[in-house]
């Protein structure tokens, strides 16, 4: 079965609301998932399973990996900042951090505050159009 746009939203709506007990009227695409929802690191492991089951695929990889986390090269590492080169690496799923790092430095651990509802919208709607 081929879900459109607004079914996976909908799918996904579900899961946060369920995992992070929101009512859905909180919840829109450009929620933040730290800052806006209150999400933490467990919330976010939990509601990756969650998709994982709702959509039977396997949404968090390495590919993902890739694109949502920092260089982990030494240099980068000792970085206060994240790079430009992270920065556009990142920007497709993540395009605040972009117009953010336009405005000021973007300090590396702060990163994951950038992820919203439409990143994880852009992360299931890429792996079921690869199945």
């Amino acid at each position: 079965m081929i879900l459109n746009e607004q079914e996976i939203e909908k799918k996904i709506v579900d899961v946060l609301c369920s995992s992070l007990a929101l009512p859905p009227g909180r919840i829109n695409r450009d929620s933040r998932l730290i800052t806006d929802l209150g999400m933490d690191s467990l919330d976010f492991l939990d509601i990756m399973f969650s998709l994982e089951s709702v959509f039977k695929t396997k949404i968090k990889d390495r590919e993902f990996d890739r694109v949502l986390r920092p260089d982990k090269s030494q240099a980068a590492l000792q970085a206060e900042y994240l790079t430009d080169t992270e920065i556009e690496r990142m920007s497709n799923i993540l395009p605040d951090l972009k117009e953010a790092s336009q405005k000021k430095k973007i300090p590396r651990n702060s990163f994951f505050s950038f992820v919203t509802v439409d990143t994880l919208m852009k992360m299931v709607c890429l792996k079921l159009q690869t199945q």
